[in-house]
């Protein structure tokens, strides 16, 4: 059985560093994208204190994200206070979308 923490997720692109980039999580043996359908600052949270920040301040999308390539693992996340992890918000199912990489999600995290 798979266990939340055992999907990590992390940032991608030229300010991952800084807490800014598209959001990528660990399934299936790959890393893949996540779609902006839907995507708002309460997921954009749920994501930066994953990644180990304490403020979300941005949740980014479309022309706002470096496009990725590979496997798009989720579509129409929808996460609440109590969500702990992106794995443990509402989506739409592992791998089933209707995006293209034009359509990745992000953040700006800061507090780091």
């Amino acid at each position: 059985m798979l266990k939340y923490s055992d999907v990590p997720i992390r940032l991608r692109g030229p300010s991952s560093g800084n807490g800014i980039g598209r959001v990528e999580v660990f399934y299936n043996g790959q890393w893949g994208t996540i779609c902006d359908d839907g995507w708002d600052l309460n997921d954009a949270k749920v994501a930066c204190r994953q990644l180990g920040y304490k403020y979300a301040d941005r949740a980014l999308q479309g022309s706002d994200v470096p496009a990725g390539t590979g496997q798009i693992w989720l579509d129409n996340v929808g996460c609440t206070a109590r969500d702990q992890n992106l794995i443990s918000c509402h989506h739409r199912g592992w791998g089933i979308h209707n995006c293209r990489h034009s359509e990745d999600a992000g953040v700006e995290c800061s507090g780091f």
